[in-house]
């Protein structure tokens, strides 16, 4: 399982930190909150992004109140950058468990290996069009790390791959499992219905939703 922070810790914590370095402002502009949901839409770790902004803050002699957040974007664009390229310099245990679900090579072992708690489906006789399903996407997956040198379809992407995938998750679920997962979404985005802008705050809930769906099957948190 994934240890990415819940959608509102990662906001929380965000906005807390930069308000604070800030020195002024009790809420993110609508602007703000749009680049902190893309920050978590890329899956960019949560520690990442406040150690980006710390460097921005730390390389300014002096902070105006009225910063916006997007003057710390390079920061953490660099931050995870190198992060990045750590990550790939570092010899990595083959057993280790992925970090989030954006990992595309623990992401196909997944999905390779993974069978449906026939229970939790609306009807059992889905989940053999599910199992074939995540094997497809595996397969797509692959070939998109293989096609470095030649270019992929028309929108074929892990995300793009993700959100199919979802999407045939999201209607083998049963009522009340979908009651239960929008439920609990809702109530942990709640102290953020009146602060984001109306399309950024669906958005979130929705891309939190597909993520607790790839949990509820035992996928991992997929973003679609």
């Amino acid at each position: 399982m994934s240890s990415t922070p819940a959608p509102d810790d990662y906001f929380r914590a965000v906005e807390r930190a930069f308000l604070e370095l800030r020195g002024g402002g009790l809420v993110l502009s609508p602007a703000d909150w749009d680049l902190v949901r893309r920050w978590d839409e890329r899956g960019i770790p949560l520690e990442v992004v406040l150690s980006g902004i710390r460097a921005a803050f730390s390389g300014k002699v002096r902070v105006s109140s009225r910063m916006p957040l997007g003057e710390c974007a390079g920061a953490v664009e660099a931050a995870f950058g190198a992060r990045r390229v750590r990550q790939a310099g570092a010899a990595a245990p083959r057993d280790a468990a992925p970090q989030s679900g954006t990992d595309p090579e623990g992401l196909v072992g997944r999905l390779r290996s993974w069978s449906p708690d026939r229970t939790r489906l609306a009807t059992p006789e889905m989940a053999g069009d599910l199992v074939a399903a995540a094997r497809a996407a595996a397969a797509r997956i692959e070939r998109l790390g293989k096609s470095a040198d030649a270019p992929a379809s028309a929108g074929e992407t892990v995300q793009a791959i993700e959100n199919d995938l979802v999407m045939r998750l999201q209607a083998a679920l049963p009522d009340a499992a979908r009651e239960q997962i929008e439920t609990e979404v809702r109530g942990k985005l709640a102290p953020y219905r009146t602060r984001m802008p109306a399309a950024t705050w669906r958005t979130t809930f929705d891309q939190s939703v597909r993520r607790r769906v790839g949990e509820f099957f035992g996928l991992g948190p997929l973003i679609g």
